[in-house]
């Protein structure tokens, strides 16, 4: 009797739903917050912190010189802006499965390439398939996922997106250093491609989502049955905008944001591929390797602090901060004359380094919104991407002039300088045609 007495009474284990129209059970928008962290490992771990580690193998197996080598990361960065802009158009019509296991490919194809590189010629084509890869990999399908998640939380949860970033850093980079020196490139190069193979398939087939209306629900994780958000809300407005790539190409936040990203881009990338070269003059590669996973780690630090204040200011506070502290890291290094102001000045950069990456869609989504994210923030991603092409080429100039490291770093922070002067332009309101 009492059995039966309890079994009527029971209440079903399902959620409760809040007032709101969210339900209180975890949004799946925090799981594919997590998984976009196993991206974004493989994202900066494999395809950008560890050039500057195959590089110095080069260098120093092969006697090629970093002006020599310069041109490799700066066609990767170029081409990966080309196929940035396909691939944008490719998430909003496709979603980001189609993307992910594409970049699983090609980065599993360039590390097979890496491992026979014996001719300075060949460090050229693995560039563009590493490219490729990494533009399948890299912010425009993270920002979309994201973006499509997330709308209240957005810069909350894009700053957790990228933590795997400095994770992939501190690991793979001392990892792969070790393999080369202990058994080769290949050796390092099958470590890296097993870990990208094993990551981003499962994640790809099984976890990622295309937006919470595959579920049932609406962005921030209200249900579908829920009333609608009020037509009247700007954020709402403004984020749900359409834009065709032709109404956002006509207008000046467009090309403010692609000049403005571009120019914070290009310091950027010229210290990511430069550093363990640099670095490795005076603490050797094994010494550097560990200044790089520092680097990594003090990146964690950086977005935690985004993550616990990031929405007590406004995206164009955040970029003049990053921006600024950036150019403080380069005059550090500029003028630094031993092991200690070399690991001072990467730290500082590597504190501000995954917040650059964090605001570029964050920006993007603030004036165009979610629904047309991937083809606009694809194009203004070429921009990005000519911005990063430079930065070594610009670097490995000033090394061929003799100019030195030093020279290179100072005038790199003025390319930030000229970044900030053109934030008003790029984070300007505007709305379709």
């Amino acid at each position: 009797m009492r059995s039966a007495r309890l079994r009527e009474t029971a209440k079903p284990l399902t959620p409760m739903p809040e007032s709101n129209g969210r339900s209180k059970a975890l949004y799946y928008g925090w799981i594919i917050v997590v998984a976009c962290n196993f991206v974004a490992c493989i994202t900066w771990g494999v395809a950008i912190f560890n050039q500057g580690v195959f590089a110095a193998y080069w260098i120093e197996a092969y006697g090629w010189s970093p002006a020599a080598l310069a041109g490799a990361p700066a066609l990767f960065q170029l081409w990966a802006g080309f196929a940035g802009v396909a691939v944008g158009r490719i998430v909003d019509r496709h979603g980001p499965k189609p993307a992910l296991l594409a970049g699983a490919g090609f980065i599993a194809a360039a590390l097979a390439l890496t491992a026979n590189v014996d001719a300075l010629w060949q460090v050229y084509p693995v560039s563009l398939v590493m490219g490729t890869g990494f533009a399948c990999i890299h912010t425009v399908t993270l920002g979309k996922i994201v973006s499509r998640w997330f709308l209240r939380q957005r810069a909350r949860a894009m700053a957790l997106a990228t933590l795997g970033a400095g994770v992939g850093g501190a690991t793979l980079v001392p990892l792969n250093a070790w393999l080369i020196e202990r058994d080769g490139p290949a050796a390092g190069c099958l470590a890296l491609g097993a870990i990208t193979a094993l990551t981003l398939v499962p994640l790809a087939l099984w976890v990622v989502k295309d937006g919470p209306e595959s579920l049932g629900l609406r962005i921030d994780g209200a249900r579908a049955d829920a009333p609608a958000p009020s037509t009247d809300d700007p954020a709402e407005k403004r984020d749900a905008a359409l834009w065709t790539l032709g109404e956002a190409m006509r207008s000046g936040p467009f090309w403010g944001l692609a000049f403005c990203l571009g120019f914070g881009m290009l310091a950027q990338s010229a210290f990511l591929y430069h550093q363990t070269p640099f670095l490795q003059e005076t603490l050797g590669l094994l010494g550097a390797a560990k200044v790089v996973s520092m680097t990594t780690l003090a990146g964690l630090v950086g977005r935690a602090i985004f993550v616990a204040v990031g929405d007590r200011l406004s995206t164009r506070a955040w970029i003049t901060l990053v921006y600024g502290f950036q150019a403080l890291s380069f005059a550090t290094l500029a003028f630094a004359e031993g092991p200690l102001g070399l690991t001072l000045g990467s730290i500082l950069f590597g504190a501000t380094m995954g917040l650059v990456i964090t605001l570029q869609p964050l920006a993007t989504a603030f004036v165009f919104g979610r629904e047309s994210f991937g083809r606009i923030f694809g194009a203004i991603y070429l921009g990005i991407r000519t911005g990063a092409a430079l930065g070594p080429i610009a670097i490995g100039a000033v090394i061929a002039l003799a100019a030195g490291y030093e020279t290179g770093w100072l005038l790199v922070s003025a390319s930030l300088g000229v970044a900030i002067l053109i934030l008003p332009l790029a984070l300007r309101p505007a709305r379709p045609d």
